[in-house]
Parts: structure tokens; C-alpha cells; sequence
């Protein structure tokens, strides 16, 4: 009979989840708090740890990192009521077998201690080494709650403590730049800067110059990878293989290609329009993010987090969210995904003349107005749609300091075009 240890100072959840254990044939030992779970532990020698985060005292954290020096192939399995980004990649970096959120769904606990205790022979050779993360919250970039986002950050926890390269795919929008960001954070080299280059409009001769320059600093991002030109391509080959080979004579080649792409890679390689060869290299391991029309439960978590982002840039102050606003949010499928999403929410905010995120300013293309009242807002804006393209501009590079980048990015168009409604405009900075 397997043994399993549950911490948790919650007499509640320790008498649920013991419930569940024992009815399913496992032999359970309880500590109420972390001390007491470490001390358990050396004692009965468990197959497999169960244990909260958030404790009075020693955390799970804490309890995890001392039962890996303890042993290192023991199966861990966190519980949470606070989930987030940077918390789950922390615990499967520091050695945590997964993460579960309550309230506890016991066929999901069930499957997870199933899993753990029928891996533990590759637990000892496959889990990451921990790294400590020492990042303020609103570093966490990225957030969601549905399974396949967690699953996002616990494989991120998996992959950002060594150099392999990775491949990003999704649609515009969805955060591919965010991910690959938060990936660098949690990594081995986040001391280092994360050079970006645009493969659209990089030649081979520059991404030989920039390769070397992320070699050196250790990352090197590569956005709209399958726009590369094929000479790119065979340059980008030749600089890859050139650096495995330096490898394995003995020189030290610490850095990690991570590509970006909303295009099917494999496709283009059966079409002939990207080399195999480069592929095989730049996707050791892929992450696929989901367009937020497939998970528009996370919908109230990016909202909060983007208002608590935009906050400080806007001069807001805006903590309540008026009831029909989530709703309305999820009734849209969001085309352009966050960015859109970010758009919108820029654009309520700066409406906005309370500490509410108020139904009526929220304007969401295609969607039906949502109230009387909106609709008089739209009828007093009557006018062309270039004045309103203008104003919206204009007010978009005064609030993000003109700064063309991230005003393209929110605006949803190029950086060309951007310049190009400036001139046509003739907006000027002020």
C-alpha cells in the first residue's frame, strides 16, 4: 500500500482530502503545518508529499525545497487557492511533481497522485534543478486559470532552467512575446538582455552580427521566424550548427534561441518555404497558446491584470469591475485576442471617471450596444471615421509616450503604418 503525506493547516481540507486518500486505498499520514509535515516526513518516509502553499509559518515553498534535500526523487504535489504564473513555474522549479487549485476536484487529485507515484523512477533524472525566482508580482506577465494555461506555466517551469530551444506559436495577439519574455525571466540567464530580432526584415548578414551579440548575452528572440528569407534560413543553419559544434569540443555556449511564429512551421517546411533542418534545431520544444476565444474563463484574470498594468501608465485608479462588464467581455471573440482585449480596456479606461470599469464605456466592435446610455455616447459621436481614426492615434502616443512600438502593438497595426497615419495626419509630438 502507497503512503502518502498531506500537509495543510486547514482542518477542512485535511479531512476531505484524507477522505479521499484512505476510500482509495492509500495510507495517509496529516501534519497541520509545515514543521510538522518535514518532521513526518524523515519519519514515515513517504511515497508522495501533498502539501498547501500558503501555511502559518513554514510555506509550501519551504516545505518543498527542504523535502527535495531530503529526497530528491520524491513526488511533490502543491495546493493552492492563490494560483498564479509566477507561483506555478516556481514550484515546478523548485522540484514540485504538478499544482493543483482548490477547491480540490478529486478526480484530478486522484489522476495527479496516480501520476506522480508511477514516475518517480524518472522523477530523480527528468525534474529541474531549482533556481530561485526573486521577481516582484507585477513582474508575473502573464496569467490564466483554465488547465490548458496552467499547463503552459507548469512546462515553463520544466524548460526555462536550462538553454534548449523553443518554439512559440499562436495567433496574433495571444502573448507570444510575453511568454517568451516570462521564459527568459525564470531562466538561467535573466540577468542577461533578451535580444529581439524581426526576421522580416533582418538579412543574413545582420542575423550573423545579432546571432553573435545573443550568443554572448545568452538569449535571442526571433519574431515572425517564418517570414525569414531561404539564405537567412541556411545562414541561421550553418551559425546554429557552428555553435553545437564549439559545444561539443569543450567551449561553453550558454544562450537559447526562442522562435515566434502564428504560422504553421511544419506546413511551410512541406511547402518547401522553410528548411527541415532549421526546424528540427529551433523547436526542441513547442508551446502552443490557445486564442482567448477558447479560453474566455481567464477573461475577469487578464482584465485585472491589465488594469493593474495600466493603472499607473493611465493615471487611474480603477478596482471594481460593474456587473454585466465580464459578461459583455466574454460575449465577443476577441479576433485580435489580449491586444485587442488590452485595446478595448485602454479605451474604457480612459473614459472611465470613477474607480469602476464601467459597461458603458466599454466599445467592442461588432458587438450590439450594450445600453440605452451607450447608445447616446455613440449617437453624440457621429462623425467621420477619420477624425476618429486621428483622435485615437493622437491619444494613443500621448499615453504611451510615443512610443512607436507599443503603440502599434496596442493599435494592432505595423510600425510602418503607424508612421505612415502620423504623416497623414500630421500629429506631432507634443
Amino acid at each position: 500500500m502507497k503512503s502518502i503525506l498531506l500537509i495543510d493547516d486547514d482542518p477542512v481540507v485535511r479531512s476531505l482530502v484524507s477522505g479521499i486518500l484512505r476510500k482509495n486505498g492509500y495510507n495517509v499520514f496529516v501534519a497541520k503545518d509545515g514543521r510538522e509535515g518535514i518532521d513526518l516526513t524523515k519519519e514515515k518516509q513517504p511515497d508522495l508529499v501533498i502539501t498547501d502553499y500558503q501555511m502559518p509559518g513554514i510555506s509550501g515553498i519551504e516545505v518543498l525545497n527542504k523535502i527535495k534535500e531530503m529526497n530528491a526523487a520524491l513526488p511533490v504535489i502543491m495546493l493552492t487557492a492563490h494560483g498564479d504564473a509566477t507561483l506555478t513555474i516556481k514550484s515546478i522549479q523548485d522540484g514540485a511533481f504538478d499544482f493543483i487549485e482548490k477547491p480540490i476536484n478529486s478526480k484530478e487529485l486522484l489522476q495527479t497522485i496516480k501520476n506522480g507515484l508511477s514516475t518517480i523512477a524518472h522523477q530523480e533524472e527528468e525534474e529541474p534543478v531549482g533556481v530561485s525566482i526573486q521577481k516582484k508580482k507585477d513582474e508575473n506577465i502573464m496569467v490564466g486559470k483554465t488547465p490548458v494555461m496552467l499547463n503552459v506555466f507548469k512546462n515553463i517551469g520544466r524548460v526555462s532552467n536550462n538553454n534548449i530551444n523553443l518554439l512559440i506559436t499562436g495567433e496574433t495577439g495571444v502573448g507570444k512575446e510575453r511568454l517568451a519574455r516570462l521564459i527568459h525571466r525564470t531562466g538561467p540567464n535573466s540577468d542577461n538582455p533578451l535580444l529581439l530580432i524581426n526576421c522580416k526584415s533582418t538579412d543574413k548578414s545582420e542575423l550573423k552580427e545579432l546571432f553573435e551579440k545573443g550568443v554572448k548575452h545568452g538569449a535571442l528572440l526571433l519574431d515572425e521566424v517564418g517570414s525569414m528569407e531561404m539564405d537567412t534560413q541556411l545562414a541561421l543553419v550553418n551559425l546554429i550548427e557552428r555553435t553545437n559544434q564549439q559545444t561539443s569540443q569543450g567551449m561553453k555556449s550558454d544562450y537559447r534561441i526562442i522562435s515566434l511564429d502564428r504560422s504553421d512551421l511544419n506546413e511551410l517546411s512541406e511547402q518547401g518555404l522553410f528548411l527541415k533542418e532549421l526546424l528540427y534545431q529551433l523547436k526542441v520544444f513547442v508551446f502552443e497558446i490557445p486564442p482567448l476565444r477558447e479560453r474566455k474563463e481567464d477573461i475577469p484574470y487578464i482584465v485585472h491584470h491589465l488594469i493593474q498594468q495600466l493603472n499607473p501608465e493611465l493615471g487611474k485608479n480603477i478596482n471594481h469591475f460593474e456587473d454585466g462588464v465580464v459578461p459583455l467581455l466574454r460575449s465577443h471573440q476577441w479576433p485580435g485576442n489580449i491586444r485587442e482585449l488590452k485595446n478595448v480596456l485602454m479605451q474604457a479606461m480612459v473614459l472611465s471617471q470613477s474607480d469602476t470599469l464601467q459597461k458603458k464605456n466599454i466599445r467592442i466592435q461588432g458587438l450590439p450596444l450594450a445600453t440605452k446610455e451607450q447608445e447616446e455616447v455613440f449617437k453624440a459621436d457621429l462623425r467621420p471615421l477619420a477624425d476618429v481614426e486621428k483622435e485615437h492615434i493622437a491619444k494613443m502616443l500621448h499615453l504611451l509616450r510615443w512610443n512607436k512600438q507599443e503603440t502599434a502593438a496596442v493599435l494592432g497595426i505595423t510600425r510602418p503604418t503607424l508612421n505612415a497615419k502620423i504623416d497623414k495626419y500630421g500629429l506631432k509630438k507634443s
